[in-house]
């Protein structure tokens, strides 16, 4: 999971993770851990900006290059309350259009602190594109 130890609104936080999971990935690769068994994780709200969360959501589908899947945790985070405030428990519109969007920009995995009602949005959602 990419995290910075403090949030630096200056740099490119795209290029900053890619370099982070360039880095992991040799690191993984050295220690003998199969491609396999990695996922990456843009690390949502850990050492960002909130804008710096949205834009992580917004271009999650540079990260595909990498060819493993993508695993998104947005449930409840900071940035949504900088976009429509609210308190941590009254986030779940905010959680599930960030998974949502980030489901629709290639992440495979999302984790969530209300399952029944993002698995329900992220279904109702495939089935709408499906009817096209």
């Amino acid at each position: 999971m990419h995290n910075r130890e403090a949030a630096d609104p200056s740099i490119d936080i795209m290029a900053d993770i890619s370099a982070f999971f360039r880095r992991s990935l040799e690191i993984a690769a050295h220690a003998g851990i199969a491609r396999q068994n990695i996922v990456l994780d843009p690390g949502i709200g850990f050492g960002k900006t909130p804008e710096q969360s949205l834009t992580a959501i917004a271009r999650i589908g540079e990260l595909k290059s990498f060819g493993l899947p993508l695993l998104v945790g947005a449930s409840r985070k900071r940035f949504i309350d900088k976009v429509s405030p609210a308190a941590p428990d009254e986030r779940l519109g905010g959680s599930i259009a960030a998974h949502l969007l980030a489901v629709l920009g290639g992440a495979a995995i999302i984790r969530t602190h209300d399952v029944r009602e993002t698995v329900q949005a992220l279904r109702v959602a495939a089935a709408i594109r499906s009817a096209q």
